[in-house]
């Protein structure tokens, strides 16, 4: 904390040193960072956009996290995780990185929350399989708590914004807690008071700072981060892409980095860590590492296109393939703008796995339990897919869309008419089903009793086919309309709304592989000296699962500051080492 700017944008030539140096400013590179601060490491961290946070700055910013305190005071256990992480894994899991997750992520939370500025709240949020063994309907995800934006001063400027379509009035980010205020804002005088006050606030801001400072979800932890910053330790350079490692021998001494169009050879004394966010954005990678999960769209940062992972293995580090999946995954629609070019919209809050809506794939049949994780959608419609580029329909009614809204279409009243969506073709609507059926391409017949036969489940409560509504996750999205089950309500008001939805990587998940203390693994079986990775460069620790939401900001955190903490521990061993021995009498 204090007044100095992080960002440093001196323009300069010629070689500098540092303790530590970070590549990557999202959740794994900011804790490297901070941690290595605060441990009194000078610390230069390299972010090659102008903003900082990369994909955790638009992120729901949840940690999966147990044994934390509060997690521990719901019922939670290391060994109750432990157990249900060997059955979500399966084969997968690799001991040595989950079992040291388990034993030292809550230690690693706490001390933030202690000592920092970042502060993580425990959420009712069950894990995604909380009924399976060692599964627990509350204890392990948190999520930050909000931030006042203006407290960074001028550093406010490099927190990366959140995703455009999830705020409103162009800037503004509500809260889960406000999201019904803002639906109904007349619902009462004490409703209207709360709206009235945020938007004067936001109308201040728009003014003084381009958006909102009242930050939430991953834009908070980035803020909160970057507020807890040692400014006498840390400097930020923007615009600076990582070209390739220097080595010492067989030590990493640092990289040559391309601050602002010119090169610079940076010398790093303790270590260099990667976390440049993996390579959802690089077609040949995942080609190369995922063709069973052919896909074209990413909500992860359009920066990350592998550059820490190949400049690891131009070193010789090792890949880490044996993995579940490449990546981790949602549900995502596509807007189109007047040029072709195509944008993923993300899986909604307000509409994900409400009442009232069904997935169909190309033979108009059900094909998952819509309620479920956006994980587990997606991995349930490549399996449907049978290794082919798939997509499916969101299908429901109108009457849907204005309670919940559906992808880029909000509910009412902030969307009075869906006929601007549908002549854009973003969505697609018709008076039937048959009709609806054409126009999407699917059969009709299939389509007509699929949506029957669901409609039957609706009346008895029970959806004999996927069991949507059957789990805490499930019913955490279900609503108090529908009886006798949360989760299914009927599909027969004209018009019929339809929506088309790609897998979208939120996350590359295969990355480098490392030892439990994030250092790099060489091709020869070895740690490379010096070279540490955390966040989506990590090969994932939930080895392509996804048990909980989190699991991806969780690790990212809990590395970072492992990888520092052993690179302190390096130098002592090598200072002690280095003592002279005195001679003992005989």
């Amino acid at each position: 904390m204090g007044t100095r700017s992080l960002r440093d944008d001196r323009a300069g030539e010629g070689d500098i040193e540092t303790d530590l140096l970070v590549f990557g400013s999202g959740a794994g590179g900011l804790s490297a960072t901070l941690f290595g601060a605060r441990a009194g490491l000078d610390v230069l961290l390299c972010e090659k956009r102008t903003h900082v946070g990369g994909t955790t700055a638009t992120s729901g910013g949840g940690i999966w996290v147990p044994g934390t305190q509060a997690g521990l005071a719901a019922g939670d256990s290391i060994e109750r995780a432990t157990a249900y992480l060997r059955g979500e894994l399966g084969s997968h899991y690799r001991a040595d990185l989950v079992e040291t997750y388990l034993a030292q992520g809550a230690r690693v939370i706490e001390s933030l929350n202690a000592q920092t500025e970042v502060r993580y709240e425990l959420s009712a949020w069950p894990d995604y399989h909380s009924d399976a063994p060692g599964g627990v309907r509350k204890g392990r995800t948190l999520f930050p708590a909000p931030f006042d934006g203006r407290l960074l001063g001028p550093d406010f400027a490099l927190v990366q914004p959140p995703m455009h379509r999830l705020m409103v009035l162009g800037g503004l980010m509500l809260g889960a807690n406000e999201i019904e205020d803002f639906l109904h804002p007349l619902a009462s005088a004490a409703t209207a008071g709360r709206v009235a006050r945020k938007v004067a606030r936001y109308a201040r801001d728009r003014l003084r700072h381009g958006r909102g400072t009242d930050l939430r979800f991953g834009n908070a932890l980035v803020a909160r981060m970057l507020y807890s910053m040692p400014r006498e330790r840390v400097s930020i350079w923007t615009e600076a892409p990582l070209v390739e490692l220097l080595r010492d021998g067989e030590r990493i001494c640092g990289a040559v980095v391309l601050h602002r169009g010119t090169a610079r050879r940076v010398r790093a004394r303790r270590g260099v860590v990667l976390a440049t966010g993996g390579f959802p954005h690089n077609q040949e990678m995942l080609r190369t590492y995922g063709p069973a999960f052919p896909h074209r769209h990413s909500l992860g940062c359009p920066a990350n296109v592998g550059e820490g992972i190949r400049a690891a293995q131009a070193v010789g580090a090792a890949m880490d393939t044996a993995l579940a999946s490449v990546a981790n995954w949602t549900p995502a629609s596509v807007v189109r703008d007047r040029q072709g070019r195509e944008t993923p919209v993300i899986y909604g809050y307000l509409d994900r796995g409400r009442p009232g809506v069904i997935a169909v794939n190309a033979q108009g049949r059900r094909f998952v339990n819509e309620s479920n994780s956006y994980n587990d959608i997606v991995s349930a419609m490549f399996r449907d897919g049978g290794g082919r580029e798939a997509a499916f329909h969101f299908v429901c009614d109108h009457a849907f869309v204005r309670r919940h809204g559906l992808g880029l279409v909000r509910p009412w009243p902030w969307t009075r008419s869906l006929a601007p969506y549908a002549r854009s073709g973003y969505i697609t609507v018709a008076d039937s089903l048959p009709e609806l059926a054409r126009r999407i391409g699917v059969d009709a017949a299939s389509l007509v009793q699929t949506v029957e036969r669901h409609n039957g489940y609706c009346r008895t409560g029970v959806d004999l086919e996927f069991g949507k509504g059957s789990t805490a996750y499930n019913r955490m999205f279900g609503h108090p309309s529908a009886a006798p089950n949360p989760n299914l309500a009927p599909i027969e008001a004209a018009p019929f709304v339809a929506l088309r939805i790609h897998a979208a990587s939120i996350g590359t998940t295969i990355g480098l592989k490392t030892t439990a203390d994030a250092q790099v693994v060489g091709t020869g079986g070895d740690p490379i000296p010096g070279l540490y990775a955390c966040g989506n460069d990590l090969a994932a620790i939930m080895r392509g699962g996804y048990p909980g939401g989190g699991t991806m900001i969780g690790p990212a955190i809990v590395f970072g500051c492992l990888a520092v903490e052993h690179m302190l521990q390096a130098r002592a061993a090598t200072r002690q080492a280095a003592q002279p021995r005195v001679a003992q009498p005989a």
